[in-house]
């Protein structure tokens, strides 16, 4: 019999017999859960970085404002207002316009795809300031849509009497651009609209930052404008070291610095036969930009464009929505390692991004999360909680009572700062990924005696469709003593192994109406103000087709399998399919850890005893709670009869 494992840090054969097979090239249709460290793993959740923004719009932006002092601000931008996030009250506070946009009443971006664009420039006496753009800003009354950000409010970029530096180009009026970014020592806005004319090859940049002001002119020695020699559209922006990587639809082109401080760059084309569509898809992290293309995921390091997803080779064209592509949005997991892309799914009636592809660089795989996200941000701003900080009011609501705590006792009051991924939604909503949190989490303040309980909840992001869980309800009992609405408990020592979702019915951010009847006589009064309500996280993923005799011509023959499983993580549910077949031969298979175990993992065993030209194992668990971590999965086989052909 052989043994072939999948997992660990060894490849090749070891003296044992075992042959070590690659998690990368070993899974296949990963939903909700993905592979770090050659470890398979359910995706951890999302928790709530701050309260709602105050305009209850969609965000269009995060991002990490770096001041002069090298200390950092974090800033979020919806459909008509720039915020500031407040470490001292853990809320985003709105920035008011002022100056001579002291009457503008809000950006009113118009379309979903409008994202902005933004990048810390110093003044020119060095003071802080956050300059931003976009194609869907509506204009003030001077006919501009380029603003900045002084620390104190918003106001006109290219108004002297908001800026007395800035001097328009030698073309025209500037009015406002696609992107914008500090690069060479210049501020460059890149697509810019001169004169009302949209130039879609163009960086416009400045002159040199210097003390006179010549960073925020546009028609001093050294500014000036290049462009590439294409009729395509810039479709994307990133850095990728000392270069500025520009995405076209069909290209890829670099602008390099010179030496020349007059002519300070020089563009070229990268070979490259495919395109970017997506304008806000661009990455850049490990000196590779990859963006997304309606043929494909693609990677530029300066020297070569080229596609990445060679995995995932038909994803971008069958599995996102080709009309909503421009929706797209790219970021980075510092955590995980990993490139995300928000996007909408094709054949789904969401208005808006409702999966996001994930593509971890380090382990060369690909998975799909079930999270709704406009865009991604990345900071390490963000409250450090001690003791006298823990209360109901400053964006912690589950801790509006103890038994429902979601956050790790161990992290209170720590002092260092941590990265954190976050991400903007349709509603406003801020989160903060890879956290130990219950997915769309609420707490429960009342729940209605009906057919269909109607709960209502903290403001949260639920939707139609939903699986959803209530814990901790207090009232409400059945005859048998227990509050019938809880559905889930994540103390339950059998890991809440018959644990039946709820199905989200209706829903707005303040109530939620699940498929529960809480009208049956038995039942007491609800205790109000108890009880939270969160999404459950449904992993799955699938093993590559194997048979590793089929070479020789014969079927394989696998009597067991094992799985190496954290205690901790919950239950793992397998189903075993032969030649492919749609209907597995053996299903929901269960596989439970023993919690009173003193130690970290279990080696669990799945019988098989079946012969098949190929084996396919999906792995699945449903949980709101917990993370399910697989270190090791091993199968044992021998060569079966001869294949029929």
């Amino acid at each position: 019999m052989d043994i072939y494992e999948i997992a660990g840090y060894k490849t090749g054969v070891s003296q044992e017999g075992v042959n070590f097979l690659e998690p990368a090239d070993s899974f296949q249709n990963i939903i909700d859960g993905f592979i770090y460290r050659q470890v398979l793993q359910s995706r951890q959740g999302i928790g709530f970085f701050a309260p709602r923004l105050a305009d209850h719009s969609r965000v269009f932006g995060i991002f990490e404002h770096t001041l002069p002092d090298s200390t950092k601000e974090l800033l979020a931008f919806d459909k008509n207002f720039l915020y500031k996030f407040n470490v001292g009250t853990g809320i985003f506070d709105q920035i008011p316009f002022a100056g001579s946009m002291a009457a503008y009443t809000g950006f009113n971006i118009a379309s979903k795809e409008f994202y902005i664009s933004g990048t810390s420039y110093p003044t020119k006496t060095n003071g802080p300031r956050f300059v931003f753009t976009g194609e869907g800003i509506a204009t003030n009354a001077f006919g501009s849509a380029i603003f900045f950000y002084n620390g104190t409010d918003v106001r006109d970029f290219t108004n002297p009497v908001d800026n007395p530096d800035y001097n328009d180009p030698p073309e025209g009026k500037l009015s406002r651009a696609i992107y914008v970014i500090w690069f060479g020592e210049r501020l460059n806005f890149v697509v810019p609209t001169i004169a009302s004319v949209e130039f879609n090859q163009m960086v416009l940049y400045s002159g040199i930052r210097t003390t006179a002001g010549n960073g925020d002119k546009f028609n001093v020695a050294g500014a000036g404008n290049i462009s590439a020699d294409t009729y395509e559209n810039i479709t994307g922006l990133a850095l990728i070291g000392q270069m500025m990587s520009l995405n076209f639809d069909r290209s890829n082109y670099i602008v390099e610095k010179t030496k020349d401080a007059f002519n300070p760059y020089f563009i070229r084309k990268v070979p490259s036969v495919l395109g970017t569509n997506a304008k806000f898809s661009s990455v850049s992290w490990n000196d590779v930009d990859k963006s997304m293309g309606k043929t494909g995921v693609l990677g530029t390091d300066g020297r070569q464009t080229l596609r990445v997803d060679n995995k995932i080779p038909n994803f971008t064209a069958d599995e996102i929505d080709q009309i909503s592509f421009p929706l797209t949005y790219g970021g980075f997991d510092r955590t995980n390692n990993q490139f995300l892309w928000a996007y909408k799914e094709s054949e789904t009636d969401s208005e808006t991004q409702n999966k996001v592809l994930v593509g971890n660089y380090e382990e060369n795989t690909w998975s799909v999360f079930d999270l709704r996200f406009s865009v991604f941000g990345q900071t390490n701003v963000g409250l450090n909680l001690t003791w006298d900080d823990i209360d109901s009011t400053s964006g912690n609501e589950s801790w509006g009572m103890w038994d429902t705590t979601e956050e790790l006792w161990d992290k209170i009051g720590l002092g260092s700062t941590v990265q954190k991924t976050l991400a903007g939604d349709d509603l406003g909503f801020i989160y903060e990924l890879n956290q130990d949190f219950d997915d769309y989490y609420a707490n429960i303040s009342n729940i209605s005696v009906a057919s269909q309980a109607v709960l209502t909840v903290s403001e949260s992001a639920f939707e139609v469709g939903d699986k959803v869980v209530v814990q901790n309800v207090q009232g409400m009992l059945d005859d048998k003593g227990t509050s019938g609405i809880n559905n889930y408990d994540p103390n339950a020592d059998d890991n809440n192994v018959d644990f039946v979702p709820y199905i989200v019915t209706a829903a707005t951010p303040t109530s939620v109406t699940i498929s529960q009847d809480t009208s049956f006589p038995v039942l007491t009064a609800y205790v109000p103000n108890t009880g939270s309500l969160s999404k459950v996280i449904s992993f799955s993923a699938e093993t590559i087709p194997f048979n590793p005799y089929r070479q020789d011509g014969r079927k394989c023959y696998c009597s067991h399998v094992e799985f190496l499983i954290d205690i901790n993580g919950g239950n793992l549910r397998v189903d075993i399919f032969a030649d492919e077949e749609e209907t597995p031969f053996k299903a929901n298979v269960l596989c439970l850890p023993n919690q009173n175990l003193a130690r970290a993992r279990e080696w669990i065993t799945v019988t098989v005893d079946q012969e098949a030209n190929f084996l396919t194992f999906r792995l699945r668990q449903e949980s709101p709670s917990v993370q399910l971590r697989i270190t090791s999965i091993r199968i044992h086989c021998a060569p079966g009869g001869y294949t029929s052909g």
